[in-house]
């Protein structure tokens, strides 16, 4: 057994729209509810056609709100949601620390700790300058400078491609 690698690093308001960004991207591409847009897009396709023909325009008012709702306020509201719960979380400006080990992740804090196996954890996401944990319906972020140094991150990529929550 190996030597547990220490990841430790602030979770601020910086992390947490970084970690919103990602996780949001990341849940819009992997889901089928993306093409509900497509869905949308056609249907403000008929309400020009009906706009242009009859000089009707409800259909046309209802699809462009409805897809500015879509791909724009859904987002807008979930930021919203994810910020107040970051001004209310007990981890609020504290340091979080991590513990890898072939067991798994032991995630630390004064409020107590959490033990999380490999089994339990979903995937690793490989960001620009950060990682995400993926342990469904929750993303936990850590940043790049989490990790002591670039062999501990090298280490944590092999850990997590050996229990095959990593694409290689």
């Amino acid at each position: 057994m190996s030597e547990p690698i220490h990841i430790r690093y602030t979770w601020n308001r910086e992390n947490v729209k970084k970690l919103f960004e990602s996780s949001y991207k990341y849940q819009f591409e992997h889901s089928a509810k993306r093409y509900i847009g497509w869905l949308f897009i056609a249907i403000l396709q008929f309400g020009v056609v009906a706009a242009l023909k009859k000089g009707d325009f409800s259909l046309l008012l209802f699809s462009s709100i409805v897809l500015v709702y879509w791909y724009y306020g859904k987002k807008i509201i979930a930021r919203k949601r994810a910020e107040s719960a970051f001004e209310t979380s007990s981890f609020r400006d504290k340091t979080i620390f991590i513990d890898v080990s072939d067991e798994g992740f032991e995630i630390k804090g004064k409020e107590g700790r959490v033990q999380w196996p490999w089994d339990e954890i979903d995937e690793i996401i490989v960001l620009d300058n950060a990682m995400m944990l993926y342990k469904y319906p929750y993303f936990h972020y850590i940043p790049d400078s989490g990790f002591h140094s670039i062999e501990d991150k090298s280490r944590f990529k092999k850990m997590a491609k050996a229990h095959r929550k990593m694409a290689e």
